[in-house]
């Protein structure tokens, strides 16, 4: 991805490094930008919303199913690696290139002294809307960012479903329920998980804005991922740990049962 934004940066003639600065002041920058975004979603992730709120509920699932899938069993160096290497990536393509793309064809003198069409033409023609190309670029590299996970995270919806049933009425009547139930689940996952997405592109795009320096946002974004995953992990541990006790516990119970039995008889 970081190719593929540098690439953008080499034919649109623009800065290929979004003004990579490795100050102390972007580090502090990107710590604090972190903390918001941190915070909102490990409150959105806590047990008590997710019983109680419908979206949190679908945002958890999509979080522990890329923890389940690839996160869980990593080493804490491998998590870090991995998560660092994301997020030097991402913000080099959709920052950069991307969102560094779109303001620099917005704000371009070339464009302006050309006919213009569309959103080009508001900001090239309008100077009121000339400062705003910087903030406009930024929601459309939010909005290409949920749509990319959108397109790619969620397959498409099954044709058929195939299940036992039996022929009773309280049984298909049973399945439809469940089937409704499920796919309402789906749904809102695939809404909810783009739309988070989107709401961070954007709160990291506007982040880059008012740093200048893509460190910033590299940090904010390598520290929210580090945080949430592990969180996560954590969380799925302690759910298998208790999973673990509890089975033990009534594998305990079935063997004192087992050994007791024998003696109530005689």
């Amino acid at each position: 991805m970081a190719l593929i934004g540098q690439t953008i940066c080499y034919f649109m003639g623009i800065d290929r490094m979004g003004g990579l600065d490795l100050s102390i002041d972007a580090v502090m920058q990107g710590v604090g930008y972190a903390v918001p975004p941190v915070l909102a979603l490990l409150f959105i992730l806590d047990d008590e919303v997710v019983k109680k709120s419908h979206p949190a509920r679908a945002i958890r699932d999509v979080e522990d199913a890329q923890l389940m899938s690839f996160w869980v069993g990593l080493s804490w160096w491998q998590v870090m690696l991995v998560v660092s290497m994301a997020a030097i990536a991402e913000e080099f393509f959709f920052r950069v290139g991307i969102q560094g793309g779109l303001a620099h064809v917005f704000l371009s003198d070339d464009k302006v002294r050309q006919p213009l069409d569309g959103i080009t033409a508001l900001t090239g023609m309008f100077p009121v809307l000339a400062p705003f190309a910087h903030a406009l670029a930024a929601v459309l590299t939010a909005s290409i960012t949920g749509s990319i996970l959108f397109i790619t995270s969620f397959p498409q919806d099954p044709k058929y479903v195939v299940a036992p049933v039996n022929r009773s009425r309280s049984s298909l009547q049973n399945l439809k329920q469940s089937f409704a139930a499920w796919y309402e689940r789906r749904q809102l996952r695939r809404i909810y998980s783009p739309l988070l997405e989107s709401f961070l592109a954007l709160y990291i795009g506007f982040e880059w804005i008012q740093a200048g320096n893509i460190l910033a946002p590299i940090i904010t974004h390598a520290i929210y991922s580090s945080l949430i995953v592990g969180n996560g992990v954590r969380r799925i541990h302690d759910q298998r740990k208790k999973l673990r006790e509890r089975t033990q516990c009534l594998r305990d119970k079935s063997m004192d049962y087992s050994k007791n039995e024998p003696d109530e008889r005689i």
